[in-house]
């Protein structure tokens, strides 16, 4: 049942505006509503928040607990939709699925160029290792043994295939580096020009986290001397205004794609799957309110 449809039969009314913000005891909100302490002073009834997705940054979560304001939101539900995807683009990725289809579409028949890598002759480090960085070394392990993790704030889940690592120690021997971190002060801009320079191998970067935890200049530069191989992101730094950026001539966006780079639009935890278990995840933490 959706979280729609289970407030519906708790008797709840749902409005889409804030026409009845002096009224509303709840909201519910994906990745574009901000709701700073300016913003939610405008609902003084308000008793929860229900964020659809994972990252917080979105949510003043100090004004809410100020107010006595419960806040949730449901990374479970989308980790296994995003670990699908970074599989999808780091495959396509290396064995040139997407770039070589381009290649038919225009009259090109090339073999020799497009010969694939595979990617158990790779070591993916992932940096966090919270629910969608788990989803995604289960998955990983089917690929290659290989696999370094390393999470500032998570210690003793290292095995026999996943190996619990320092970040030096990630940055000296992985080939792909994948971000699962929330976006926050320490986060921000956490793929830099010195986090780059220390990678002792040219990499593949992968991104699906937060636009904002990867600089694209360095990414471009990165590409520009060989030392990124590819990229594959779901979430770009420009993010927030890429329909002006898409309608200039000369932009960062287009530019990367003239690269080994993959490119989607924000969709990795937007399966329709993931929606309702998003919904489920929401509706357990909440039910004692409701």
């Amino acid at each position: 049942m959706s979280f729609k449809q289970t407030l519906l039969d708790y008797g709840y009314e749902l409005v889409y505006t804030n026409d009845k913000a002096q009224s509303s005891i709840g909201i519910i909100t994906s990745n574009k509503l901000v709701l700073n302490k300016h913003s939610l002073q405008h609902f003084p009834n308000l008793k929860w928040i229900a964020r659809l997705g994972s990252g917080m940054e979105i949510i003043d979560t100090a004004y809410c607990d100020q107010q006595g304001i419960r806040y949730v939101s449901s990374p479970e539900g989308i980790s296994n939709s995003v670990a699908e995807h970074v599989m999808g683009m780091l495959l396509g990725l290396l064995h040139h699925i997407h770039s070589s289809q381009h290649q038919i579409q225009a009259g090109q028949w090339i073999r020799e160029a497009n010969r694939g890598v595979e990617l158990a002759e790779r070591t993916v480090g992932l940096i966090g290792y919270g629910h969608t960085g788990q989803a995604l070394a289960n998955k990983l392990r089917v690929f290659t043994t290989n696999i370094l993790v390393y999470d500032k704030y998570k210690t003793g889940f290292g095995d026999e295939v996943i190996k619990e690592v320092s970040l030096e120690q990630l940055q000296q021997q992985a080939d792909v580096v994948s971000f699962h971190v929330p976006l926050n002060d320490e986060t921000r801009m956490y793929y830099d020009a010195a986090f780059y320079s220390a990678m002792s191998k040219p990499h593949i970067l992968i991104n699906s986290a937060r636009g904002n935890v990867a600089d694209t200049k360095v990414i471009l530069s990165g590409l520009k001397s060989g030392q990124i191989t590819g990229a594959c992101l779901d979430v770009l730094e420009e993010e927030k205004s890429i329909d002006k950026i898409l309608k200039q001539p000369d932009n960062n966006v287009q530019e990367l794609l003239t690269y080994n780079v993959i490119l989607t639009p924000h969709i990795a935890g937007y399966s329709y799957r993931a929606i309702e278990k998003m919904s489920a995840e929401l509706l357990a933490q909440l039910r004692d309110i409701l």
